[in-house]
């Protein structure tokens, strides 16, 4: 893992819970290592040394702080273990794996039994795997309809639905609307060959180093990194 001193430094500075168990600083007239959310006062720039790990930090020569606990960082405590596991599962199904996959599948390429996935899955989250998975395919169909002037059907096709019938019943079922009549509370939008689609973020993320990423990536003709901060595709 590749750290940028300097951001890590401002998110330091800041006590930025976002970066909590994501990296760690070492100071060097100490030999402490903290969290980014460490109370004590904030060392100088000079004296601080930025590691991804606990580990790589000790392997320096650092101890862990008495006050902010490196130990109870997020995904460090053992009681973790389950939040883990259903993370790395949604993160799967946002992916689309469940489209290909069945869910048995996706629980054996976390090296977990699916009744397991489920269990866990329903304590981090309210909801079943299935219920999870259908709300992301319904929310991205909601944001296709709202932000593009894609055609019904192509909405249905891109958001994971294999029936153009059991989506509008979903949808109407879940929104009390069918996607034409929100499609008709949205702005009006002209076709065209062009999805624009914004990218939030919050500093210190380093979006001007995203956007070189993007671009050096983008698909001549394809896909266009815009320079105001969103990414463009073009169907």
């Amino acid at each position: 893992m590749l750290l940028d001193a300097d951001q890590c430094y401002r998110a330091l500075r800041a006590h930025d819970t976002r970066f909590a168990g994501r990296f760690f600083v070492g100071v060097g007239t100490t030999r402490i290592y903290c969290r980014p959310v460490c109370t004590a006062r904030t060392p100088l720039r000079r004296n601080c040394r930025f590691f991804p790990s606990a580990a790589a930090a000790e392997s320096e020569g650092f101890r862990p702080c008495l006050r902010c606990r490196p130990e109870l960082a997020p995904g460090y405590a053992v009681v973790d273990a389950n939040r883990r596991l259903a993370q790395a599962a949604a993160g799967l199904m946002e992916d689309g794996r469940l489209q290909d996959a069945s869910l048995a599948q996706l629980a054996a390429t976390l090296r977990v039994t699916d009744r397991h996935l489920r269990r866990v899955f329903q304590d981090e989250f309210g909801v079943s795997p299935i219920a999870y998975a259908q709300t992301q395919r319904l929310l991205l169909a909601k944001r296709l309809l709202t932000d593009t002037a894609m055609p019904v059907v192509d909405v249905a096709m891109a958001s994971g639905f294999a029936s153009l019938r059991r989506f509008n019943h979903l949808f109407r079922t879940r929104y009390r609307l069918t996607p034409a009549e929100l499609r008709r509370k949205a702005p009006a939008r002209e076709p065209g060959d062009t999805l624009a689609f914004e990218v939030a973020y919050r500093p210190p993320y380093d979006w001007p180093s995203m956007l070189a990423f993007l671009e050096r990536r983008a698909i001549k003709g394809v896909v266009r990194a815009a320079s105001r901060g969103g990414v463009r595709g073009r169907a």
